[in-house]
């Protein structure tokens, strides 16, 4: 199954989005809205939502546009959060933030696993062993990542407080 133009336009954007996440967890060890690298991802990640809506194998409204709306959302409020000087925020705005890429790995790991290598993919569909694996795995990156945010997030906090 080869991609519509619209399909290859929204991979490479998530693909580059996806680049910018990874760099942002490099350099702070979170997606921060605000730095040069939160704000690509964060842009990105809205052009591959938004391109995302033209694209459906069944027609019509499906899981990954649900998603999509769910990003947006997500994105939305972390962004709206900045604006607050409460600790707490800092807390929501990283799970918020951190949830966009995981929300946004879903379909991409059922779209490559269904398609590469090509002939022979690795899945058939999303019922697939390797898919569910492969979320698994994701989902304890995930929590393990918003743990040591946590964590990382306490310490600065608390560092802030003793100056």
């Amino acid at each position: 199954m080869s991609l519509s133009v619209l399909g290859a336009i929204h991979t490479i954007i998530a693909i580059v989005a996806i680049i910018f996440a990874i760099a942002a967890f490099i350099q702070s060890g979170k997606i921060q809205p605000g730095t040069t690298t939160g704000n690509y991802y964060s842009i990105l990640t809205v052009l591959a939502c938004l391109t995302a809506f033209g694209l459906s194998k069944a027609g019509g409204f499906n899981p990954g546009h649900a998603l999509s709306i769910l990003i947006l959302v997500f994105l939305g409020i972390a962004y709206l959060l900045r604006r607050s000087s409460k600790g707490w925020t800092k807390y929501i705005q990283n799970f918020l933030m951190t949830t966009t890429l995981l929300l946004s790995l879903i379909p991409a790991v059922n779209e490559t696993l269904t398609r590469i290598p090509l002939g022979h993919p690795l899945a058939t569909d999303i019922s697939s062993p390797a898919i569910a694996k492969t979320l698994m795995a994701l989902l304890v990156l995930y929590v393990v990542a918003l743990i040591l945010q946590s964590v990382f997030i306490r310490k600065m906090q608390t560092a802030t407080h003793r100056e």
